[in-house]
């Protein structure tokens, strides 16, 4: 089917979602329960982000002029953004656990997303993916929620910050450095305050990441490399206090990916020196990477350097077969020469698939190596798109 098809039927299927949702929707996904109210999915990522339809829409072009916390809030011009939260936690007791907490904002068409008339009336439509890796009892707990962006249902406002989707939410309760993160699905929930102990990177050309050589194809992308994370995590109604360390991703854009782009690799990596690497490795339809591919180191202190793709080296050493079909990487090792760097990055458990309107792998992982010439050793998070079969 073509990429055109399969955008307008996508738009369809979020047209329908806006029509009939008049309160906060849920599709639960819960691995251990196996049961769930799954909407069409597709792994290709290429399908939602490309540069078809984006007629009337702001772009990614040139250099955005930065200000929080004015950024932290929602983007209407252009056509879809995305505030992105993964965490590792430890409780008291040694458990471990992994996170993902992630809203994605649509918009159908160009405009006004609401009027005086209507308070339902929005071209905006807000869907949100909580998902939860037990890693000491190897279950996965997924769930998703989507609504419009109107009546108070979902939205995201930039002072004070927040963004929800019924009562999944993250908001600044104290100050611009301190939020809030709730959620909870069935027999599954967290509940985190976050600071952040690094300022805000902006990725790419101060913020501006090119995607592809098209002119457009582009985000405006910071991010938040380490929040000190501190609450909740309640699974089977079990409550485990926790602490650990989150990442902020955001991004937003009116296309991104080229058509002959098939997904990515995403790398966020915490290490026990104080430093953070984010690397995102754009895969090609034809397998190979995409010299657009690139990364942002944080030192200690904050000091960012940006990394290209033919700085970095990523070997495949594992893979996994997912049950739904699609076989995904399952462990990488990732070497920066002239940064020093080698690393080993391994999956904390196997099966951290989500099953959403997009299927992909998204998981806690482990990290060891060196960097700068010293041993460390570090956790992150891992996503993999465009291996799934549908």
């Amino acid at each position: 089917m073509p990429d055109r098809i399969k955008n307008k039927l996508y738009l369809i299927v979020l047209m329908i979602l806006m029509l009939l949702t008049t309160t906060g929707c849920q599709a639960p996904v819960d691995r251990a329960g196996e049961s769930a109210e799954l909407l069409p999915g597709s792994s290709r990522l290429s399908e939602f982000l490309s540069d078809e339809g984006v007629v009337g829409y702001s772009r990614a072009v040139e250099r955005h002029d930065f200000d929080f916390p004015r950024d932290h809030g929602a983007h209407p011009d252009y056509r879809n953004e995305w505030w992105y939260v993964t965490g590792n936690l430890d409780g008291q007791g040694g458990e471990r656990f992994g996170f993902e907490l992630t809203f994605f904002r649509f918009s159908l068409t160009p405009g006004i997303s609401g009027d005086v008339e209507s308070s339902w009336r929005t071209n905006q439509v807000y869907i949100a993916h909580f998902a939860i890796s037990d890693v000491g009892s190897d279950e996965f707990h997924v769930a998703q929620r989507y609504s419009r962006g109107s009546a108070g249902l979902a939205g995201a406002i930039a002072n004070p910050f927040r963004v929800w989707v019924d009562d999944w939410t993250i908001e600044d309760e104290s100050s611009a450095r301190s939020w809030r993160l709730r959620a909870a699905d069935g027999n599954f929930g967290i509940d985190l305050e976050l600071v952040a102990e690094k300022q805000p990177v902006l990725n790419g050309d101060n913020g501006l990441s090119r995607k592809s050589g098209e002119p457009g194809n582009a985000s405006y992308y910071y991010s938040i490399s380490r929040l000190r994370s501190e609450g909740t995590i309640s699974i089977s109604g079990e409550v485990h206090n926790v602490s650990g360390l989150s990442w902020l991703d955001r991004e937003w854009s009116s296309s991104a990916l080229a058509k002959d782009q098939r997904g990515w690799d995403w790398f966020a990596l915490q290490l026990s020196d104080g430093t953070d690497l984010m690397f995102y490795q754009l895969r090609r339809n034809d397998g190979t990477v995409d010299v657009h591919s690139a990364g942002t180191r944080v030192d200690p202190d904050g000091k960012t350097s940006q990394i290209k793709q033919s700085d970095v080296s990523v070997s495949v050493t594992d893979y996994w077969q997912s049950e739904r079909g699609g076989q995904y990487p399952a462990g990488w090792n990732i070497r920066i020469p002239e940064m020093s760097i080698a690393l080993a990055v391994t999956p904390a458990m196997a099966d951290q698939e989500l099953i959403t309107n997009v299927r992909y792998w998204e998981g806690a992982v482990d990290v060891s190596g060196e960097s700068g010439g010293q041993s460390v050793s570090g956790r992150g998070y891992v996503e993999l798109t465009g291996y799934a079969e549908n």
